[in-house]
Order: structure tokens, then sequence, then C-alpha cells
């Protein structure tokens, strides 16, 4: 017997609703998508899983959402704000010169405090050498320090937010392997929201729970590690 070759095609979003209200035991499993009183049970699952797939950054998961944005540069300014559809910038910044694209500088992240203590925040130089992220609104703002005096891009890790589920014929923003423990998480709050009974309820939280953890499990960056041991011998100072 032939093995089949071709992946999977990714589903749509109204399936996946779909699949969590016949998981939750609310739908019969032969249900389809174009069933008498679907489109409103739909909009509900659409909405629902903009709040599961939102709720997943308290979790830690940023390694699908984690990509470098370059903020232009202009000449005597140091105040920026970031587009709304990046959630937070993380680590050190990358500082690239107009004139000189091939030296790329660094540009080190500082926290509030450091930023707080400065004297003089609006020294000038020909490049900044440290930043900070004030993130108190909605929108993250950043302070370059000193003001750069030349033109340049800031390379920036950031965290972009994942698209939401408005259109129910797209994919999910996020890969194949969490489309399963999308519909149990959905489903669980299908069965919450539908009253259904306790015992439910309580299945389809604790497959969820477990489904969930698989997939951040396996989300994040692979690259290797490498653990350092500090201890004091007769030769330490």
């Amino acid at each position: 017997m032939p093995i089949a070759s071709t992946p999977t095609t990714p589903i749509s979003i109204n399936t996946l609703c779909l699949l969590a209200y016949k998981r939750a035991g609310v739908l019969p499993v032969e249900a389809t998508i174009a069933g008498a009183n679907m489109t409103a049970k739909l909009a509900h699952g659409r909405q629902l899983l903009d709040l599961v797939i939102d709720n997943l950054a308290v979790e830690g998961f940023i390694a699908r959402t984690t990509s470098f944005h370059e903020l232009a540069i202009v000449a005597d300014d140091g105040d920026y704000l970031l587009p709304d559809t990046l959630l937070d910038v993380f680590e050190d910044a990358m500082f690239i010169p107009t004139d000189s694209p091939d030296s790329e500088l660094v540009c080190k992240q500082m926290d509030l405090s450091t930023w707080q203590l400065l004297t003089t925040k609006t020294s000038t130089s020909s490049r900044p050498q440290m930043y900070v992220a004030i993130r108190s609104g909605a929108t993250v703002q950043v302070k370059l320090w000193p003001i750069p005096s030349e033109a340049g891009t800031l390379r920036l890790k950031v965290v972009r937010l994942l698209g939401n589920n408005a259109t129910g014929t797209d994919s999910p923003d996020l890969q194949r392997y969490w489309l399963d423990a999308l519909v149990w998480m959905l489903a669980y709050y299908v069965a919450v929201d539908s009253s259904m009974p306790a015992e439910r309820i309580s299945f389809l939280g604790l497959q969820a729970a477990a489904k969930k953890k698989e997939c951040i499990r396996y989300s994040f960056e692979h690259t290797g590690t490498q653990a350092t041991v500090g201890y004091t011998t007769q030769w330490t100072w």
C-alpha cells in the first residue's frame, strides 16, 4: 500500500469552530457549516477563538510571533511609536547608519529606572547607544539615547499580535500542530457557554490544558542551549 506524501491541507476557521461544537457535544457529527442556525454559532465560535488565541500571550508563547522590525530613524528625533500590530520589544537592537549600512552597531535596551536616572535626556550623538521601550499604552513607545544626529535604521526584536479570526474561510494564524489543541480549547469554551454537564466541561478542560502544554513546549526556538556552572575554588579571589 503506498504511503501518502502530500501534507494535509490546513482547515478553515469555520471548520475548526464546527469541530469544536461537535467535540463539545453541542452538535451531532453529521452537522455541516451550511446547516440551519449555523451562522450565529460560527460567529460565536470565531469570537471565542480570538479569546483563546490572544490568551496564549500569557503562556509565554512567543516563538511563532517573534520577528524583526526595522524602524526608520530620522536625524534629531529620539521618540517613536511602533505599529499597533506589535505587542512588545525584546532584548538589544541593532542600529544601521544610512551612510554605512554594512556597519551595524549595538543599541542596548535599558529599563525604565535607568531611563529615569539619565540626567541629560536630550544628549545627542551620531548614533543611539541605548533605548527604552515604554509599554504604558496600547502602542509601544521607543525612546533613544543619545538622540541620533544621523539617520538610519533600528532593527528591533519584536513580538507581533496573532491574526484575528473574523474571516471564517481563512486558516488560523498558527502552525498546523496547533489545530487539534485549538479545537479542544474552543470546545471547552463552547461547553461552558452551552451549560453542558460539569463532567463534560471538566473533561474538555483537562484535555485542552494538556494539548496546549504540548504545543507550547514545541513552539519555542529550536536552538542549542549551553549550561554553565560557577563554583568557588581555592584560587578564587
